[in-house]
């Protein structure tokens, strides 16, 4: 989202500032150190660490775990015996002017993964070799590693990058590698062991336990990051229905099972919703697309834009609108007679749909764009509309058949003087002008200022101010 200041960004990426190494000390604890260091050669061994970017807090003397972290990334980067320990040979290169910084380190990395071509499913190569080896190291993999880039190779992936924060695509590209092979990635160990939730607790743990069991069909209700009853029967069910101990709390044992990639699933098997991936998503995606209803990337990976697709389509053709490719649905979309964008009546319809939008849709869009902060809208958005996948989805998925920007660039007609007057649900549409072309940049009110929408770069779904939207007029659709 242009100019946008990101609050908050509920998704795993946040567990990269404060992770350390498994097994790692707590903070403040006194790490091992040799018995001739004294406090203020620890503060000048902080300090250091600190010129070359491997350590970022004010020194305190204390040989503790972001000391020892620093060191053994320091060392890491140098070549050297990653012990944590400042031995001899460590200073001596620490102190030397040839010393490695953090900056040239991931710079000379990433020129060298930038080029790599991506490894996915069928791949079958040393390098699949290597990544399933270092995947096996840090818990991700469990089987024997062999070179072919398997079902259960492209699960660790998935799980890898979830972890790490990266774009959960099951595609081992550059970036995947690089955080992989030559940085300090988050453990799978060490990440169960970081979201072990219960009943009463909050935070992202709570959000992103409820966000996967939505998924999986499992649990229903609002992401609100608050571990209540309804958490809690969602871990009973899936505890029960994978035969772990039922206590509904959601220790390590659930955690793993819920990223296994085998896990029962209430999922139907003669639907197809998101998360699916193969033949039967392909040939969907290539007839809404035929269709008019998907103008997207045909990739065969069921994700959002694809559900937003089906929910269109499932609303010009008077079907409950779930996003979910039942046989039903499937038969009249792969029907002669299958509902067009074209057609007038489905053109009718959906207009009759808009015109008897409410406020019950406004506060359902306002939730439901709430719960999709932290989620990933990976889909390249037309230039002149940024954000629009997001607020489309939305829309479709709260029952509003919004299929164009043009339809929402239409609506929000009336012109914000204050950004308190945008409500939580309110479309909200940026006016920019450049020097090649007006963008109208689109996103949902949030209340008290703000708006939701998604980042120019990565296409997370965000939480973010209207005051810094700089030069542009503000326009808005209340949805009632």
């Amino acid at each position: 989202m242009r100019h946008i200041r990101k609050i908050a960004l509920l998704g795993a990426a946040l567990f990269m500032s404060a992770a350390m190494p498994l097994g790692a000390l707590a903070d403040g604890q006194e790490a091992d150190r040799p018995m001739d260091m004294t406090s203020d050669e620890v503060v000048l061994l902080e300090n250091r660490l600190s010129e070359l970017g491997y350590f970022s807090s004010e020194s305190d003397a204390t040989y503790d775990a972001e000391t020892r972290s620093a060191l053994e990334s320091f060392q890491q980067a140098n070549g050297l015996e990653v012990t944590g320990a400042a031995d001899e040979t460590t200073m001596e290169r620490l102190n030397s002017a040839d010393a490695v910084s953090r900056q040239d380190y991931l710079t000379r990395f990433a020129n060298a993964y930038a080029q790599m071509t991506p490894l996915e499913k069928g791949s079958v190569s040393n390098d699949v070799l290597v990544m399933q080896r270092r995947l096996k190291e840090y818990g991700y993999f469990s089987g024997e590693p062999d070179g072919s880039f398997s079902d259960a190779t492209r699960q660790a992936v998935e799980s890898f990058q979830m972890v790490n924060g990266l774009p959960v695509t099951g595609v081992a590209d550059g970036a995947t590698l690089m955080r992989l092979m030559a940085d300090s990635p988050i453990t799978w160990p060490a990440f169960l062991a970081e979201m072990v939730a219960g009943e009463g607790d909050s935070g992202l743990n709570v959000y992103v336990l409820q966000r996967r069991l939505g998924q999986m069909g499992y649990f229903s209700g609002s992401c609100t990051a608050s571990y209540g009853e309804l958490t809690r029967q969602a871990v009973l069910d899936f505890q029960r229905d994978n035969r772990l101990e039922a206590t509904g709390q959601a220790d390590a044992a659930t955690w793993a099972a819920l990223y296994s990639g085998a896990a029962v699933s209430p999922h139907r098997s003669d639907a197809l919703q998101i998360g699916d991936y193969g033949d039967g998503v392909l040939a969907a995606q290539e007839r809404l697309n035929a269709l008019g209803f998907f103008d997207h990337d045909i990739t065969g990976e069921f994700g959002f834009t694809t559900e937003t697709a089906v929910r269109l389509f499932q609303m010009a053709t008077s079907l409950e609108p779930s996003g979910v490719l039942d046989p039903e649905t499937q038969s009249r979309l792969m029907a002669d007679s299958a509902a067009s964008m074209l057609d007038g009546i489905v053109q009718a319809r959906f207009t009759l749909i808009l015109d008897a939008a409410d406020e019950a849709s406004q506060a359902e869009i306002a939730a439901l764009a709430r719960s999709l902060v932290g989620s990933s809208f990976g889909t390249a958005d037309d230039e002149l509309y940024p954000g629009f996948a997001f607020v489309q989805y939305v829309c479709v998925a709260a029952g509003l058949p919004v299929t164009f920007p043009e339809d929402l660039i239409r609506m929000a007609d009336r012109q914000v003087e204050t950004v308190e007057a945008v409500e939580p649900g309110d479309i909200v549409a940026f006016q920019s002008a450049s020097a090649d072309a007006v963008t109208m940049v689109l996103a949902i009110g949030a209340g008290d200022g703000m708006i939701i929408g998604t980042s120019e770069s990565g296409g997370w779904a965000e939480l973010g101010f209207m005051d810094q939207m700089e030069g542009a007029t503000i326009y808005c659709w209340d949805a009632k």
